[in-house]
């Protein structure tokens, strides 16, 4: 991920990326520098790395597109405004030529292979210039039109102009840009063509592309023999194609809608991968975006289907429909007109002012005020149509909803957020907080202006962070909320805050102190390199992108670590998405980290802590494939912990034991016929001292493979200390629990936990944590357990809430939970095999159920850190 500086409004807004032909370094631009120096500036990156190198300053209006040689020495620029065009040498960043004699905007700019470059512009002129950076020549090659797609033909004897303005293309000759042909355009539902390409097919033809927006949304027409021969259109995206680029090797384009997302097109015209947006499109909500009174309950249209979001609930929920209302766009006395996609919206017959260019996309009425939302902007206004608030939108305000119990307002935005908006007390239009769902209608997260966060039970951690800027030719620091996971994850403090109250947020941040500070200081961590070992001790060099040696099955990952003032923790090595070793670096600058890698497929990541342990810097994922390597047959482990009788009578429990022989044994049934072999190691009372629990995973870390499953299931009191709010598992040999420091020394910390969970190397594993200790376990305490495991995690109570002991005088609410799921309650395929997955959505949902029963208010939580989730098998039931 290339991550540019960003600032109020359109600062930081990308219009134009482009690669080195080695693929090495980017150069993006568009709104890009101006808010500090008044100019416009490209930026470069380190593809591997993804670091921002330096930047080319001092332009003078917004980039619109960008252009590399074909042999990588030069960068064209396509400037906004009538600033013209700019060549610079790509390595050292010196201005080699300009020509200002543009009268508008220059759409695209595109290289010959012989160094020739070309432009389109909004002046209806199509410049050719040589070299050096020389015009030789300009035409106007329709009238009244403005070219803008720009694509040279491979041979590069010609050149392809799409226009803005009319679903027409234009074949020119790259000598003297006279017009050659133009490709029959008849019925193509577009009413525009500005993205043109050639491309072949490897069979030696050449097929003309262009594409556009009709009322079917993105089509590309593609026609054979340099665009002469018969043509077909392709239904691409639901949005307008913005540009169209060659695969020289595969074959065939990529496309980029304004869905927003990128497709490929094969060599024979069929779609092998479209567009994929993050999320559902905001403009389906306009109309269609609900909420209730009091603020905690929202309605929208999904991707997939219509989406409920309850706060005070489970979160995403399917849609009922009730308790939530649209807006309304009148009220009493109040006539609002002329409001919709337009730049001159009316109260009661009178203009509201707006910005320059600004135009109204949704509104609602407030009692006697208006809120009106713009593509930048919240604007409040009184009845009389003066303006009482502002707030700049991250992105056009497409729908708005109220909720008058709670003071507030519901916006969904073009950025893929709904946000929560004060509209009532001190601060009218201050952002309480925000969600976003991921487009798989499962993970989303749920964030405040503070950095404080929540996520599903799907996952959503790492689609959401914090950006910091740095000086103005410097990489900004990045935390996504999975890398500060210990010191934003905070569920409670969120929804209280959407809700309107922000003391539990000013609280934590006070305890915090300046999270921001300690993001810029996070440490680094870069890949120098790998090498395969060998029986011998060598180590032999292998290039990154090279393939492995058939047999490779484990490679050695090298590290440079940089501690910028924050200290040097831990590393963890992530491979496929789960921690397989926690290494203590010693205060070395330069580590390898031996690791043995899956059959096929290997993501490797590597994630370096601070001292204190509060959030971590990664590198980017490498990729590896494992040919040759074999799993072993799949076995189950488990392992069972359960602590009643503990040295300290004070501590004493009735039914923790009972569980763990509960939850084991129903593990071993349910996987009889599933596995090659099961294993059980089970812990109780006086053989669950510290040492006793990390000696067993000690030796299960020796005699688990990655084929393997493993499951961890700990039960007894697990508390979360003060002030640093770690948790602590207590082992039953724990004696002196007269001060946190003493439960320190005696007890399993979450550190301890994931270092030695780093050593199972089980491609598939299971926390469940059916730990109390009179309610002072939260999940924001324990789930920071599995985000740096990998692991899926079950606990069995949620914050503020004592896990009951006992549901049937035999086992706790939790125990019965696990074991209905697992014998026929929970969700199974035609096969009878039910997941992780569907353990822990079924577990998370009993648990509140079986405990109301009894009178008390208890429910488990299930968390997932893995980006990709995989519903691996943890039990059969026989048909």
């Amino acid at each position: 991920m290339l991550r540019p500086p960003i600032g109020h409004a359109e600062e930081g807004e990308l219009y134009a990326v482009a690669l080195t032909p080695d693929g090495r370094r980017a150069f993006a631009a568009g709104i890009t520098g101006f808010q500090w120096d008044r100019s416009v500036s490209i930026y470069l990156f380190d593809v591997a790395t993804q670091r921002m190198l330096g930047r080319l300053g001092g332009l003078p209006a917004p980039v619109n597109h960008l252009a590399v040689s074909a042999d990588g020495t030069r960068l064209a620029a396509a400037l906004g405004g009538q600033a013209g065009v700019r060549l610079f040498d790509a390595s050292t960043g010196r201005l080699l030529a300009e020509d200002s004699g543009y009268r508008g905007p220059v759409r695209m700019v595109a290289f010959a292979a012989d160094g020739r470059f070309f432009t389109t512009a909004a002046d209806g002129l199509v410049r050719s210039y040589a070299a050096d950076g020389r015009k030789i020549g300009e035409a106007a090659p329709r009238e009244r039109a403005r070219p803008y797609g720009l694509a040279v033909s491979p041979d590069g004897a010609l050149v392809a102009i799409g226009y803005e303005t009319m679903a027409a293309v234009d074949v020119v000759a790259a000598n003297g840009l006279r017009r050659v042909f133009s490709p029959d355009v008849t019925g193509v539902p577009a009413a525009a063509l500005p993205a043109v390409a050639w491309a072949a097919d490897r069979r030696g033809g050449v097929q003309l592309h262009a594409a556009g927006f009709g009322a079917q949304g993105g089509v590309i027409r593609r026609w054979l023999d340099f665009g002469l021969g018969p043509s077909r259109d392709i239904l691409a995206s639901r949005d307008s194609i913005a540009q169209l680029l060659p695969l020289p090797r595969a074959g065939g384009v990529a496309y980029v809608a304004a869905d927003p997302g990128w497709g490929l097109l094969g060599p024979d015209g069929t779609i092998l991968r479209a567009p994929q947006p993050p999320a559902a499109d905001p403009r389906a909500a306009r109309g269609a975006l609900a909420v209730s009174a009091d603020g905690r309950v929202v309605e929208w249209p999904g991707a997939a289907k219509r989406l409920r979001f309850e706060l005070s609930g489970f979160g995403l929920v399917p849609a009922t429909g009730e308790g939530v209302t649209p807006a309304s766009v009148s009220g009493p006395g109040l006539a609002l007109t002329d409001w919709r996609d337009s730049a001159q919206p009316k109260l009661n017959g009178q203009r509201l002012p707006l910005g320059t260019g600004e135009i109204a996309r949704s509104a609602a009425v407030a009692g006697d005020r208006v809120l009106l939302g713009t593509d930048t902007h919240l604007r409040l206004f009184d009845r009389r149509g003066r303006q009482l608030a502002e707030a700049p939108a991250t992105g056009a305000v497409w729908a708005l909803a109220l909720a008058p119990q709670a003071g507030a307002a519901v916006a969904a935005l073009g950025d893929g957020t709904l946000r929560w908006f004060d509209i009532d007390g001190e601060r009218p239009l201050a952002e309480r907080g925000a969600l976003y769902v991921h487009a798989d209608g499962v993970r989303w997260a749920l964030f405040t202006p503070e950095g404080f966060f929540d996520h599903a039970e799907g996952g959503g951690q790492e689609l959401v962070g914090v950006h910091l800027n740095r000086r103005a030719a410097e990489q900004p620091d990045w935390a996504s909320f999975a890398q500060a996971y210990r010191a934003l994850y905070a569920p409670a403090v969120v929804r209280a805050r959407l809700g309107g109250d922000p003391a539990g947020a000013r609280r934590r941040l006070a305890e915090l102190g300046d999270i921001r500070a300690v993001i810029a200081r996070q440490p680094r961590v870069t890949l120098t390199g790998f090498c395969i070992p060998d029986t011998a001790g060598d180590c032999l060099i292998h290039p990154p992108e090279a393939a492995l040696p058939h047999g490779t099955s484990r490679i050695r990952m090298g590290l440079k670590l940089e501690d910028r003032g924050l200290g040097l923790g831990p590393v963890d090595v992530f491979l496929n998405g789960r921690n397989v070793g926690r290494v203590d670096p010693g205060g070395l600058a330069e580590i390898g980290i031996d690791i043995a890698l899956d059959p096929g497929a290997n993501a490797l990541q590597a994630r370096a802590w601070d001292a204190a342990g509060r959030l971590f810097a990664e590198t980017p994922v490498m990729r590896l494939e494992a040919v040759g390597v074999e799993d072993a047959a799949a076995r189950l482990f488990v392992m069972a912990v359960g602590v009643d009788r503990y040295r300290n009578p004070q501590l004493a429990l009735r039914f923790a034991v009972a569980d763990a022989v509960t939850v084991a044994q129903t593990l071993q049934d349910g996987a009889a016929g599933l596995f090659s072999a099961t294993e059980v190691t089970l812990l109780t009372d006086e053989a669950a001292t510290r040492d006793g629990i990390l000696a067993a995973l000690e030796r299960l870390s020796r005699e688990i493979g990655p084929q393997d499953t493993f499951l961890l299931y700990l039960a007894g009191h697990g508390v979360k200390t003060e002030p640093d709010e770690r948790f602590l598992f207590l082992p039953q040999d724990v004696e002196d629990a007269s001060s946190w420091e003493a439960l320190r020394r005696q007890g399993l910390s979450d550190e301890v936990l994931v270092g030695a969970l780093s050593r199972i190397r089980a491609r598939n594993g299971f926390l469940l944590m059916d730990t109390c200790y009179a309610g002072q376990v939260a999940v924001d305490a324990l789930a920071s357990v599995g985000n740096e495991t990998g692991r899926y995690l079950l606990t069995a109570s949620t914050s503020l809430q004592e896990a009951l002991d006992s549901y049937d005088d035999r086992n706790g609410v939790f125990a019965v939970a696990v074991r209905e799921a697992l014998t026929g309650r929970a969700g199974r395929d035609e096969r009878g095999i039910i997941t992780a997955l569907a353990l822990g959505e079924y577990v998370s949902r009993r648990v509140g159920v079986l405990a109301r029963e009894k009178g008390h208010a208890q429910d488990a939580v299930f968390r997932t850190a893995q980006r990709d989730l995989r519903g691996f098998p943890v039990a059969r039931i026989a048909p």
